[in-house]
């Protein structure tokens, strides 16, 4: 096995997971320990200033919080890579993956739709002051 460069906390995680996994599974692993982990943190943040919920809830909302940045932090890095190629993308995966934990999805999610329809209506001319 070759030496792991722990640089950075990827890294880190790499070699801590090849210390209960192989090197190539710990390769796809540890990188995600990273997402999970630093969505943890967001989610806490964000769940620290909400008001008091139960357990149930806050596990569900640290599973939805751990989930969504599973799906969207790698894609979200190589995005943030291409525009920005001095940035690694293995060095974005804990910023973003921890402010994907603490954005408030709910909301967004009803901004994103209300911002849809009223483009749609924009577009069909059916608008306010629009031409029908």
């Amino acid at each position: 096995m070759s030496q792991q460069s722990f640089t950075d906390i990827v890294g880190l995680c790499i070699v801590l997971a090849a210390m209960i996994f192989s090197a190539d599974v710990a390769n796809v692993v540890g990188p995600y320990i990273v997402i999970v982990v630093a969505s943890a943190i967001g989610a806490s943040f964000k769940l620290g200033r909400s008001e008091k919920t139960s357990r149930k809830a806050a596990v569900l909302f640290f599973g939805r919080s751990a989930g969504i940045a599973m799906l969207l932090t790698v894609s979200a890095a190589a995005l943030v890579h291409s525009y920005h190629p001095g940035l690694h993308e293995r060095f974005l995966l804990a910023p973003i993956a921890m402010l994907l934990g603490w954005t408030d999805w709910p909301a967004t999610f009803r901004r994103a739709t209300s911002m849809l329809w009223a483009g749609l209506d924009l577009a069909r001319g059916s608008g306010k002051g629009g031409a029908q």
